[in-house]
């Protein structure tokens, strides 16, 4: 199984706010884009961060930003 990005915590979590919020996400919701793997808390947040655009890049941003 890859390693999956943002230590494995919730991607949509992660484009709402800051890292120490986001839980940890769940191997069997993860979401393969670009050769990355993304983990997500429950399929309701999965389905959300697919519909809403800029999802990733701010989940990035927020991760950057410790």
């Amino acid at each position: 199984m890859p390693t999956p990005e943002f230590d494995g915590k919730c991607a949509f979590a992660l484009s709402l706010g800051p890292r120490n919020r986001a839980p940890a996400g769940k191997a069997r919701l993860a979401m393969d884009i670009d050769g990355k793997t993304y983990y997500f808390f429950g399929a309701v947040p999965r389905f959300l961060f697919n519909l809403i655009p800029g999802s990733l890049q701010r989940a990035e941003r927020h991760w950057a930003a410790g």
